[in-house]
């Protein structure tokens, strides 16, 4: 007789759910398909030479230490290059402040893992990142949106909420944010809204999670300061990855945040894979180290600006007036919102793969199931040419559909954006 799986399952495992994103991966394997689905970085623009030429010295030099198991907080040098790096003349980071994690997402579910217990609230951007929210809710947590405007969350949203939930006897631990050209929207929280927040999270006693694996793709204007540059008390928490500057299949990512936290991540963490890839982090420092990934990264700016240039541009062109979208100043995304004349954007989808095009719907990012009509366009993948076919497409298809509904006031999805 056979084990019933199911039933064996922890109460725990039943809030783990798929990512809506990854569900549609197998719709865009097709080679015909033009995917905005994906905020995968371009493999095309690897250097794969660079990496090849310091993997061979890397074995040749350290091979023991390359290979072999490490310490569960990471390689000494590149702790300390990324502690440095996180430094300012009146805020000094230490190696004792930084833990490498297998990309930030790990660094994402420890936290969850040791800051919540089942029904906490978190505090979320609405729309957020979907990967973020999955690993509030695989610990219990429940993630309560806070509407943005153009300079990001917006302050009396969220001090309303803290407020409601207090009511309920509830105190959210943390705010999760992603302020460098959002995941999903591509928006930018300003400076002095980075403030606000601040100051409103020392009033009522949460952390700040900020998650910035887009901020050093900036394609026109200067990045705010972070949050955590700008905090004085100890209450931010800073997530940073190689992925987008160097390449994701090394997954090396880091926390930087208070010690004390720091020491019960490290705990954590050894529970969950010993150490993060000794290769790996080898790897990413010497190529720190020499200021290659910096290089590199102007070289990633000019490639993506391209490439954002001719979504944005193609949109312009080949939209209905109607349809709203940002341009945003850098990261993989463009956000779009349809009229209400138009189907939802699930619907949308179905029809748009039909053509051979494939984006994300807009729901899968909301905590509160709002954005039916809206989606996120990645520009990260495709080539410029595939990025004009494949929205020329979509306009064709938006005009289609918008001249079959019946005629009438028209109003954007609000999502604030």
């Amino acid at each position: 007789m056979s084990i019933s799986w199911p039933s064996y399952f922890s109460s725990r495992a039943s809030s783990i759910n798929g990512s809506q994103i990854r569900q549609y991966f197998a719709l865009t394997e097709k080679p015909e398909v033009i995917s905005f689905a994906g905020g995968f970085p371009d493999s095309n623009i690897f250097p794969q030479e660079k990496i090849t030429i310091t993997l061979s010295r890397l074995i040749e030099e350290e091979a023991g230490r390359a290979m072999q198991y490490g310490p569960t907080e990471g390689h000494l040098e590149l702790r300390r290059y990324l502690a440095e790096k996180n430094s300012r003349s009146d805020k000094t980071c230490t190696v004792d402040n930084t833990i490498i994690t297998d990309g930030s997402q790990q660094g994402l579910d420890l936290l969850c893992m040791i800051l919540l217990d089942p029904g906490d609230p978190v505090l979320v951007e609405e729309p957020a990142y979907i990967g973020g929210m999955s690993a509030i809710k695989s610990y219990g947590g429940i993630p309560v949106g806070i509407n943005m405007d153009n300079e990001g969350p917006d302050p009396k949203a969220m001090e309303n909420a803290i407020l409601k939930l207090r009511k309920k006897g509830k105190s959210p631990k943390f705010f999760y944010t992603v302020p460098n050209f959002q995941n999903p929207t591509g928006l930018t929280t300003g400076f002095n809204r980075r403030r606000e927040i601040l100051a409103l999270a020392s009033r009522y006693d949460l952390a700040v999670v900020e998650d910035d694996p887009y901020g050093k793709l900036c394609y026109e204007g200067e990045v705010p300061s972070s949050y955590f540059d700008i905090d004085n008390h100890d209450r931010v928490i800073y997530l940073g990855s190689y992925s987008k500057v160097l390449i994701p299949g090394i997954r090396i990512g880091w926390m930087t945040g208070p010690e004390p936290l720091i020491e019960k991540i490290t705990l954590a963490k050894q529970s969950s894979d010993l150490c993060s890839s000794s290769l790996g982090q080898q790897l990413a420092y010497r190529l720190s180290r020499e200021g290659f990934i910096d290089r590199h990264i102007e070289d990633l700016k000019y490639a993506y600006r391209e490439k954002r240039d001719a979504m944005v541009e193609s949109i312009e062109r080949c939209f209905p007036e109607d349809i709203v979208y940002n341009r945003p100043r850098g990261g993989f995304f463009v956000w779009v919102d349809f009229p209400d004349r138009y189907p939802e954007s699930t619907k949308l989808l179905d029809m748009a793969l039909r053509r051979n095009v494939a984006f994300v719907p807009g729901e899968g990012f909301s905590s509160r199931c709002a954005c039916t009509h809206s989606a996120r366009f990645s520009f990260s993948q495709p080539g410029c040419k595939e990025i004009i076919t494949g929205v020329e497409r979509l306009g064709q298809l938006l005009e289609e559909v918008g001249a079959k509904k019946v005629a009438g006031p028209i109003f954007a999805n609000n999502t604030g954006i």
